[in-house]
């Protein structure tokens, strides 16, 4: 478990507790004999020790109750401080690692020498344990670090290595970082886990938090494009965009997206996504389809990129499912094959437009029930190629899209995965084929087009969105012709 503190820009990794239950237990016994404990110390302390009067067994029960006292504190102290708190400087430890660090819990990234990827044994082949090399800084001498992977929740085992590889830049790491793979146990079995990709949630959020500048969204009021924009509020923001609700010169309601680069990305990567950024913005000014949002402009103000785009009134497919709960079959057919419609439109283009971004917060409703698409994500893609990441919604990415090499059928993938949301309410699992459960009624009918649509081999999931499409329209004939023959 993680997160992030946003007013101290630091980052929290949660140590799994194997004795977690059993220092509750602890507590818990402890807490009702601490009381007369507390009591009689306090007793002793103040009337009986002045007094000189105290007798070896009041002096040994005193000396029992300020133990018990003590023990109850350290258990408690242990089971409330479990967390890895990473900052751009320095590294506090959990508690549990007070002896083993020598009494320092907390140490600086400079000091920081090797990482050490090893087996606890000789009979393990594969690395259980990491071992951080810190360099003490009054006499040279090196201390060991020993943190067992098993105390980490594979997630945020990326997490810390990716703050070592951000924050301390010249430890050495052994294996190399890119040979590196480790098992993790799961529920479906051994999970191998390697360090030479980072996904779009990690990446942007570090990005964000240890940037040199730190990116702050425009106020309510901010004027853009020679104040022919207003900004009215801010809608969203994340990593290094926000998306604002705006007006124009004629009072009419837009939707603005800005996009900032950091500083610190190296300039090929700045020059590259400008270029992405500019080519994209120009080929959705051209779409004409009723059910995209259009993208009526792009400039660039004070190094901040921006698009405008056409605000269409409505409820998002999330927001929708949230309020209402999860969809009855023929509504989510019927939006299903909205989608697919826009994504044929998209992706014969002359070249094709992969969407990378499709969930259910980019798809409005509209009070006539047609959707429409409201987010395209080139500022997205425009930070994401500037920063190294993915663009995307874990949940809602294909494995080739998270390899940095997304296709026209990545976003058949998420149209499975939107469809899945939209009939249980849920997220669907990342990396996984989608698949209701048996309970519903209609299991047998939609399965076999959720699994195809997040198949994870390109081969075996729907080659075009046309495909898709005609898949769909053949299943919403079957169900009317079904409703049809019920008494």
């Amino acid at each position: 478990m993680s997160n992030f503190d946003n007013d101290e820009k630091v980052f929290n990794i949660v140590l799994k507790n194997p004795f977690a239950r059993q220092y509750d237990a602890i507590l818990k016994i402890l807490l009702p004999l601490n009381l007369p404990a507390s009591a009689y110390l306090i007793y002793y302390l103040v009337n009986v020790l002045p007094s000189g009067h105290s007798s070896f067994f009041m002096v040994k029960t005193a000396w029992f109750s300020f133990v018990l006292l003590l023990s109850y504190f350290a258990v408690f102290y242990l089971q409330l401080k479990r967390q890895f708190v990473l900052s751009q400087d320095k590294l506090s430890l959990p508690a549990v690692y007070c002896l083993a660090s020598g009494g320092r819990l907390t140490w600086h990234w400079k000091d920081l020498k090797r990482v050490v990827f090893s087996a606890s044994q000789e009979l393990i082949e594969i690395p259980d344990q990491l071992v951080l090399v810190f360099k003490e800084p009054s006499d040279e001498k090196e201390k060991n670090i020993y943190i067992d992977l098993r105390d980490l929740d594979h997630n945020d085992l990326k997490k810390l290595i990716y703050s070592i590889t951000n924050s301390a830049p010249k430890a050495e790491f052994s294996p190399p970082i890119d040979q590196v793979a480790i098992k993790y146990p799961t529920a479906s079995g051994l999970k191998q886990i390697n360090f030479n990709d980072f996904t779009s949630l990690w990446d942007q959020e570090f990005s964000a938090r240890f940037s040199p500048t730190l990116y702050v969204p425009l106020a309510a009021g901010s004027k853009l494009r020679n104040d022919s924009i207003t900004i009215v509020e801010l809608l969203a923001c994340g990593g290094s965009a926000a998306i604002y609700a705006a007006t124009d010169l004629l009072g009419e309601q837009i939707i603005v997206k800005e996009a900032v680069i950091p500083i610190n990305s190296p300039t090929e990567l700045r020059e590259k996504a400008l270029e992405l950024f500019n080519r994209e913005a120009l080929l959705l000014s051209k779409l004409d389809h009723p059910k995209i949002a259009k993208v009526l402009d792009h400039f660039v103000e004070n190094d901040h990129h921006f698009e405008v785009i056409e605000y269409i009134d409505g409820l998002d497919l999330r927001r929708f499912v949230k309020e209402r709960g999860p969809q009855r079959a023929e509504f989510v057919l019927n939006w299903a094959e909205q989608i697919a419609e826009i994504l044929d439109y998209l992706h014969t283009q002359e070249p094709p437009i992969i969407h990378r971004d499709l969930t259910p917060d980019n798809l409005v409703l509209k009070v006539d029930g047609r959707l429409v698409l409201i987010d395209f994500g080139a500022a997205n893609a425009f930070v994401g190629t500037a920063t190294g990441t993915m663009v995307g919604k874990q949940s809602y990415m294909p494995p080739e899209q998270i390899r940095g090499k997304a296709v026209p059928q990545s976003d058949i993938y998420a149209l499975g995965g939107t469809c899945y949301f939209l009939l249980t309410g849920n997220d669907p699992t990342p990396l996984e084929t989608a698949e209701v459960p048996e309970q519903n009624e209609l299991a047998a009918i939609l399965n076999p087009f959720l699994a195809r649509c997040t198949a994870l081999n390109l081969e075996d999931r729907y080659q075009s969105a046309k495909d898709a499409l005609q898949t769909l329209r053949h299943l919403r004939l079957n169900l009317r012709s079904e409703a049809s023959r019920e008494p």
